[in-house]
């Protein structure tokens, strides 16, 4: 529970606090769930995003967009699937039964009268359940959709493919009984028909708002897949292809849309959303941020430090002249006693410096003495490495890894009784190992 983050934190002057509780599901499963509201709240119910994650992962797979989802002014609501993380339950179903715990998430947060408007936000699994959940629930606002698969039985398909493009032998008699084992296994312990897990046979009947989202680089769920039901998809619709994999962080344009997308469905208005610096980096939890507030003074000149009040009575033009123009103060003009961190002229970010003639800047440093003068702007950008601890995760402990990616198409590999070819010895090693 730990690595949810605190509680209770500020968020650019803002208090949050995280509320854990548990969901039946119809199936009488408990989900283990966690809601992230701001805690001063007006009487009017606020809008709130349900986000779902892939499988072999969990809630926590959600905190790479909280900051994103919070400084909308909305309501975050995640949940591990059952049989994911810490709910009850003992297998996945790729989409079939998660529908279900999300209708009773939906069912759950509908009956509190505190939110408003609804949307979705799923990856992979994630996103497969809000496609087989939208065309029963039209009052949906809008959903972002990463990842999603169209349809299982091609799904399966495709990663035998992928085992002979390696150079292994599957033989299609092999194949096709594989196929028929699996949906009988599946059928008697988990009770349902992969069949039946085909998210884009929902897509004619579905007219909430979806934004697509796929990597150009993932062998896992290969981009066609979101292009498929994109074509098919019948509501209003945008796809985004970006760089990386499956199971790549997700780039800041893509979060940076995302966002945009859910404020104009959801109607959020300015004055709902928080207050923050444009080059503020979003892509960390929110509660990094307290450590790294804006100094008041660079929005209440009235209290600036001693050292801007001499840079201003000394230069009281030096805002009139952008950064390396000709009428720029050189350094040699300058008083040794006023220089800040960085040279004039050269631009700075926290996560490094440029290459230029400039010395180290200090996070603490920046957070106390950072400059609006001439049209620097702090960047908010942490080290992970420096700041690991108030990140509170890793890449690697959220949703589906390459390795946990390899041990399935190994796993699979040994049920349809494939064999490598020589010279291809350690590409496809079997595997006991199973996913959280």
């Amino acid at each position: 529970m730990n690595k949810l983050g605190p509680s209770a934190f500020s968020f650019f002057d803002k208090q949050f606090a995280r509320t854990d509780l548990l969901v039946q599901t119809k199936r009488g499963l408990n989900l283990e769930c966690s809601h992230w509201q701001p805690v001063e709240q007006t009487e009017e119910p606020i809008p709130v995003v349900i986000y779902m994650h892939g499988n072999s992962s969990a809630r926590l797979e959600v905190l790479p967009h909280l900051s994103y989802l919070l400084s909308l002014g909305v309501g975050v609501f995640a949940f591990d699937f059952a049989g994911s993380g810490k709910s009850d339950g003992d297998y996945v179903s790729l989409g079939y039964f998660e529908r279900e715990d999300l209708s009773s998430v939906v069912e759950h947060l509908r009956s509190t009268n505190t939110v408003s408007t609804i949307a979705l936000w799923g990856r992979s699994m994630g996103a497969a359940t809000a496609l087989m959940y939208g065309d029963r629930d039209p009052t949906i606002a809008c959903m972002v959709l990463d990842s999603p698969f169209a349809d299982l039985t091609q799904l399966f398909r495709e990663m035998v493919e992928k085992i002979r493009d390696k150079g292994c032998t599957v033989p299609n008699l092999m194949l096709a009984l594989a196929i028929r084992m699996i949906r009988g296994s599946v059928k008697k312990q988990a009770g349902f028909n992969p069949r039946d897990v085909s998210p884009i046979s929902h897509a004619d009947k579905t007219f909430i708002p979806a934004l697509f989202v796929a990597g150009q680089h993932d062998t896992f769920i290969r981009p066609h897949h979101a292009e498929q039901i994109h074509e098919k998809y019948v509501g209003d619709k945008n796809l985004i292809l970006v760089e990386g994999d499956h199971n790549s962080p997700r780039p800041k344009y893509c979060l940076d849309s995302a966002s945009f997308f859910l404020k104009t469905c959801m109607q959020i208005d300015d004055e709902t959303s928080l207050e923050i610096p444009v080059d503020t980096d979003l892509m960390y939890p929110p509660w990094f941020f307290q450590a790294y507030q804006m100094p008041a003074y660079l929005t209440d000149p009235s209290i600036m430090p001693l050292e801007d009040q001499q840079w201003e009575e000394h230069y009281p033009d030096a805002d009139q002249f952008p950064l390396n123009s000709p009428g720029a103060a050189s350094d040699q003009e300058l008083a040794p006693d006023l220089l800040p961190a960085t040279e004039i002229g050269d631009s700075f970010s926290v996560d490094g410096y440029a290459d230029q003639n400039m010395s180290p800047i200090m996070r603490s440093d920046l957070a106390e003495d950072s400059y609006s003068d001439q049209n620097i702007t702090p960047v908010i950008r942490p080290d992970p490495a420096e700041d690991g601890n108030l990140i509170g995760y890793s890449h690697e402990e959220m949703g589906m890894t390459n390795e946990r990616q390899r041990e399935i198409e190994s796993s699979l590999l040994k049920m349809v009784g494939g064999k490598k070819a020589s010279g291809n010895s350690g590409v496809l090693e079997a595997s006991t190992k199973t996913g959280d």
